[in-house]
């Protein structure tokens, strides 16, 4: 019995130490996956390159210094291959290779990487005991990682696409969706079609059913400006009306470096203050207009047919003043609509330096009748260095820096924005585009204006990269 009952132990024994073999390997190849994946899919933006950056920022990992990849107990090293990762447009596939992916990369913001593709004796364990019981001398694993952006870079504020053409030819100058870059608007007084008041849209930061009116649930998500999906076009978005400036003015202006209080106040942490918070304020912090502008946005123009502004027509107004522009170009400056149509003509995206633009001698064209112009005492930056007021680093007439204790960040001004096909009925609610509008004075708990500064791709506006089951 005894000697009968020593070769099952052994048995066992062999299994479980051979088990714990492949347990190990099957370890080490999971973390090669995952560390992979999650470096890899921080690169991904729908484009072509980002794929090649993602393929590239794989493969550090698996060349020399002190971080490669290794296996077998840390003793053998690995060599990366192209055959181990997979695009995708969704965390659940379908999934392209690297060839098919390169050929239409377009909203493949997800990879898969397994280690399956990668040379096949990485998973292979020589087992030690199971040969001598069984006609298995080795046995085969292999591990898997999926990693794609969980957030998106968006403000859940919903304003109406002035027009529906993404771009436009506006007398020669690029127009988006109905907006002037360098124009400034006040984002609580807009509507598509004219009505008696603007139109503000919750817009569902969470992928639910239903829409979220709670302000103690939107807070945290308008501080730091982003929603917790990966996408919102390509389909509907639930929406509810109106966006409770009153409620959350607070939160928006932590990107001037107040936060408020009480248990909704925005964390400094994670809603850092913008590197430069001066507030352009028309009467008084736009020293480079010629004459004082009579508002803080582009005067209101309300028609039958749309809440916009005197920019909004291909011809303002006759009658319109020189002031009734607002402050011009603290941010963003307009551009000519052939600089444009020269990359959309090779389906190349927006340079990351921007489109060539106009310079301030255009003012007389671009904003006709009225005219506006630059002062002659604090003329309009023109330097490389100090392209708009906004980019000043130092001085005081065009930079204010925020509070030393307080971390900053660049451009946390800027509020990416969801431009919404109006009119709207019900919760649902088709996303046109996303549009950058520069906060050019802190919000109130009526006021929200913000200077147009183009329009931003969905892909570059990803955030906080995870790992998908």
């Amino acid at each position: 019995m005894f000697a009968s009952a020593m070769f099952i132990i052994l048995g066992f024994l062999a299994l479980a130490l051979d088990l714990s073999l492949v347990t190990h390997r099957k370890m080490e190849l999971q973390n090669v996956a995952d560390t992979a994946a999650l470096s890899a899919a921080h690169e991904l933006d729908g484009t072509a390159a980002g794929i090649t950056d993602a393929l590239e920022t794989a493969s550090q990992r698996f060349l020399q210094g002190a971080d490669r990849f290794t296996y077998h107990y840390g003793k053998a090293t690995m060599t990366w291959s192209d055959a181990a990762i997979e695009f995708a447009r969704s965390p659940s596939g379908p999934w392209r290779p690297v060839g098919e992916a390169m050929t239409n990369p377009e909203d493949l913001l997800y990879l898969r990487v397994d280690t399956a593709g990668l040379d096949a004796e990485y998973g292979t364990v020589a087992t030690l005991f199971l040969r001598t019981f069984t006609d298995i001398p080795d046995t085969f694993t292999s591990a898997r990682a999926i990693a794609g952006r969980s957030a998106i870079k968006v403000t859940p504020l919903g304003i109406c696409a002035m027009r529906d053409e993404a771009h436009r030819n506006h007398g020669g100058e690029l127009e988006e969706f109905g907006f002037r870059r360098g124009v400034g608007y006040n984002l609580l007084d807009l509507n598509l079609p004219g009505a008696t008041a603007g139109q503000t849209f919750i817009v569902n930061p969470v992928a639910q059913a239903t829409p979220i009116t709670d302000t103690a649930t939107l807070a945290p998500f308008v501080c730091t400006g982003t929603m917790a999906m990966s996408r919102l076009s390509g389909g509907t978005v639930k929406v509810s009306a109106s966006f409770p400036i009153n409620a959350l003015s607070q939160q928006l202006n932590s990107r001037f470096g107040t936060y408020g209080t009480g248990a909704n106040a925005c964390d400094a942490r994670t809603a850092p203050a913008d590197i430069n918070i001066k507030e352009f304020i028309f009467n008084n912090g736009a020293a480079w207009m010629g004459a004082t502008p009579a508002g803080q946005s582009a005067a209101l123009l309300a028609t039958t047919e749309r809440r916009w502004t005197i920019a909004g027509p291909d011809t303002a107004p006759a009658g319109t003043l020189g002031a009734q522009f607002g402050p011009l170009w603290s941010y963003a400056k307009a551009v000519p609509y052939a600089s444009y149509a020269s990359y959309a003509s090779t389906g190349a995206p927006e340079p990351a330096t921007g489109y060539s633009t106009y310079d301030v001698t255009k003012w007389s064209t671009l904003y006709a009748p009225g005219q506006p112009t630059t002062s002659l005492t604090t003329p309009y930056p023109d330097s490389a260095e100090t392209p708009t007021p906004y980019s000043y680093t130092t001085g005081t007439q065009f930079y204010k820096g925020p509070s030393a204790s307080n971390k900053s960040l660049a451009n946390r001004r800027v509020l990416n924005l969801p431009l919404l096909a109006c009119p709207i009925t019900g919760s649902d609610a088709t996303v046109r585009g996303i549009g950058k509008f520069f906060m050019t004075v802190p919000a109130t708990q009526t006021s929200l204006y913000g200077e147009f500064a183009g329009l931003a791709t969905e892909q570059s506006l990803g955030t906080r990269i995870v790992l998908y089951p």
